[in-house]
């Protein structure tokens, strides 16, 4: 088996699915750790995935995180960064 890590840039938001082991993992909302702070979803239509990407107000979320004193500044820069 060989591994193969790639955004969704990195492959023009689609991959053709073939006969190997694939795994997708599209991250969690706003935290793709692609560099892209929008939120990612797959739509997987036969042997087609295609990444897609929703805008949501990061600033918004990022305050709220500053805000709470039990989380750490660096989770909201973080989601400021999509890192």
């Amino acid at each position: 088996e060989s591994l193969n890590f790639s955004s969704p840039d990195e492959i023009g938001y689609q991959y053709r699915l073939g006969d190997e082991k694939v795994m997708i993992n599209v991250g969690s909302v706003g935290q793709p750790r692609d560099g892209d702070p929008r939120s990612c979803y797959i739509v997987l239509e036969d042997d087609l995935v295609t990444f897609r990407r929703v805008d949501y107000n990061v600033d918004d979320t990022a305050r709220k995180i500053y805000d709470t004193p039990e989380l750490d500044n660096f989770l909201g820069d973080r989601l400021r960064e999509g890192r």
